[in-house]
């Protein structure tokens, strides 16, 4: 599903440019926001289908917005960026999801094919 919604939440403008460019040459519809305040009021105004947030947010951290977006919506899929894999937050997220967090600075089409795969696990689960 190109058509898909995509929220990027990064405070490195540079880096939230590169993701949203990227992605909407693929069709996709993309949303941005710099810190954990405007990732809230994205989310809630924007009904998407990933996330691809920073793990280190300012006013609070890419858990904290994972957890409220999946108790106060649905189940959204994840995906976290990082420029520092090693520290306890990136420890966590490495144990919980695997392989859906990605060193910066990352290679961008490992990052569009994770997104892609992620939208069509969704789609096939709308499906059934």
């Amino acid at each position: 599903m190109k058509n898909a919604k995509i929220l990027i939440v990064e405070n490195e403008r540079s880096v939230r440019q590169a993701l949203r460019f990227e992605l909407e040459d693929d069709g996709y519809e993309v949303l941005y926001a710099s810190d954990y305040p405007e990732a809230v009021s994205a989310f809630r105004a924007f009904d998407c289908d990933v996330v691809i947030s920073d793990i280190f947010l300012n006013r609070g951290d890419g858990i904290q917005l994972m957890n409220m977006v999946n108790k106060d919506k649905k189940e959204v899929p994840f995906i976290f960026i990082t420029a520092f894999p090693d520290s306890e937050l990136g420890s966590h997220i490495k144990t919980v999801l695997k392989d859906r967090l990605y060193e910066k600075p990352f290679f961008m089409p490992d990052l569009k094919q994770k997104v892609s795969e992620l939208i069509d696990e969704r789609d096939s689960c709308l499906l059934v």
